[in-house]
């Protein structure tokens, strides 16, 4: 049995790697800001909690992506109405490894002038069904409210 796949070389997968770049980044051009938690400056206790209470991030950066916005549901609590939405994010998984970036549960993201924390991250997409032609990465999260994620601005 052939370690990769028979009918599709491996030109075929930069072809359509270089095609669906120049779509995200230069075509459809939706980006998001992330921020990764500092592990290093964050005090966490032995569960890997903030014991403050404040989480430290590292300084935001933009990354290209396919964004899929569901729409807001409003849920009826005790104390009033509120909003609830999620989004996907899908990414090209050769430009993530170009930017040293992957994206992680709890990272926090900015986007649409909202806030909103990753839930879960997936590599769905194989091209042929092959796992050495891994094209896709996909990440789900939730809005939260700015008191949520308890972003603080550092000290200079």
């Amino acid at each position: 049995m052939a370690n990769k796949p028979f009918f599709v070389p491996r030109k075929e997968i930069d072809l359509f790697n270089s095609m669906n770049e120049e779509l995200i980044d230069e075509i459809v051009g939706q980006n998001i800001d992330i921020y990764k938690v500092s592990l290093d400056e964050s005090n966490a206790n032995i569960y890997g909690e903030a014991e403050d209470g404040i989480k430290y991030f590292e300084k935001g950066f933009r990354v290209n992506c396919l964004i899929l916005f569901n729409e807001p549901v409003n849920d009826m609590a005790e104390f009033g109405t509120d909003i609830n939405a999620d989004m996907e994010a899908y990414f090209l998984r050769s430009s993530l490894e170009d930017t040293d970036f992957y994206p992680e549960t709890g990272d926090i993201l900015d986007w649409n002038n909202f806030w909103w924390e990753v839930d879960a991250v997936t590599e769905p997409q194989l091209v042929a069904g092959h796992p050495e032609f891994n094209f896709q990465v996909k990440m789900t999260a939730h809005r939260t409210r700015l008191s949520n994620v308890n972003i603080e601005e550092r000290a200079r």
